[in-house]
Order: structure tokens, then C-alpha cells, then sequence
């Protein structure tokens, strides 16, 4: 499952694949992109990036926000931009590569992020990765450090706070009892047939 969400900008702002880079090194994280990515076009497919020195990725698309219906933007979306960047990400760590670009996209190129339906500015983007005093120290390790150990912090959160549903044993017995039923009726009736017709 991917989770998507928008960056709307202005085109002409946008950085080359090297200024994107170096600004996400100012953070103290190092991401490769491939040699061919470039920040104002649609990626083909899976962008494959690595990040302190870990290999994750997003869907990544550039769409100009004339294309998208009025009804379907959040109010003030064209004060932000004209063209917006979408992002999927699969998974803690791509997740968490995700919202470091668009936090430093967010304060570096004045982009405002879009998801279900809200608008987010930069302002309110670069405050929300700092968690505040009051915040579930568990949760707060979600807002410090690297994508890494974001997307690790968060892991242990999910595992501590939402453990695993445990599944009954016989539920699983009676499943695939349920599955094999049917070719078990059809097998015995094709004998039963055969024995009826070798006794005539």
C-alpha cells in the first residue's frame, strides 16, 4: 500500500538533482539519487534511492496543478504554486525519505505539502518535524534523527502501542477446511459414482 502526498510548487524554482542533494546533505543526511532523476519530471516507475547508505525509494510524479480540478485542491493551492509533487511511499523508511525532501523542499523552495485534502505551508511543515515537550516520548523518537532511525523508532512505536492481532489456531483449521470441503464433496460423489456404476 502506498501513502500519497502532494508538494505544490513553482516550476522554475525547482532544483537540479545536485542543489536537491546538497541540500539534503545540510541536514546531515546523505541520498543518492539516480544518475538520470530530474526534480521537474516524472519519474519512470519506482524512484530507487539510498539513503545513509540504505536502499529505499517512492513513486515520484509532476503533475501541473491546472490539470487537477478546483473542487479536488485545498483552498489558497495556486498561492503555493503551479505544479504539484507526488509522492508514494511504501514502508517506515521510504516514509520517512519522503517527508525529509519535502521538509527541505518545504523550507528551501517555499512548497506547501497537500495530503487528504489539507494544505500544510512551509512554515507549519519545518514546526511539525519538531515534536513538542508534551509529546509521548515514544512518538517524539518518530520526529528526531535520520529516515533510518525515524522509520526504526517508528517500527518500535507501532510494535509497543498496536501489538499484532493473535490469530486462534482452529480459526486457521476451520479456514482451510472451508477451502478443501468443496473438492472433498466433489471427489467423494465422482467415487461414490464410480462404485455405484462398477456394481450395476
Amino acid at each position: 500500500m502506498s501513502v500519497d502526498s502532494g508538494l505544490i510548487v513553482r516550476k522554475d524554482r525547482l532544483p537540479t538533482r545536485a542543489d536537491l542533494t546538497a541540500a539534503i546533505a545540510e541536514t546531515g543526511v546523505t541520498i543518492a539519487f539516480p544518475a538520470g532523476f530530474r526534480p521537474d519530471r516524472t519519474a519512470d516507475g519506482w524512484l530507487a534511492v539510498t539513503v545513509d547508505g540504505d536502499k529505499t525509494g517512492f513513486d515520484y510524479r509532476v503533475q501541473p496543478l491546472a490539470e487537477i480540478a478546483s473542487e479536488d485542491l485545498p483552498e489558497g493551492a495556486a498561492d503555493w504554486g503551479d505544479t504539484v509533487l507526488w509522492f508514494g511511499a511504501r514502508g517506515s523508511l521510504s516514509a520517512q525519505t519522503v517527508s525529509l525532501i519535502q521538509e527541505v523542499l518545504g523550507r528551501r523552495y517555499e512548497a506547501a505539502l497537500m495530503i487528504d485534502g489539507e494544505l500544510v505551508p512551509p512554515t507549519a511543515l519545518e514546526a511539525a518535524g519538531e515534536p513538542s515537550a508534551d509529546l509521548d516520548p515514544d512518538f517524539a523518537a518518530t520526529m528526531r534523527g535520520t529516515p533510518a532511525e525515524r522509520a526504526a523508532a517508528m517500527e518500535r512505536y507501532v510494535a509497543k502501542h498496536y501489538p499484532p492481532i493473535p490469530v486462534d489456531p482452529h480459526a486457521r483449521t476451520k479456514d482451510l477446511l472451508k477451502q478443501l470441503i468443496v473438492p472433498i464433496l466433489i471427489f467423494a460423489a465422482l467415487g461414490g459414482f464410480y462404485l455405484w456404476s462398477q456394481l450395476k
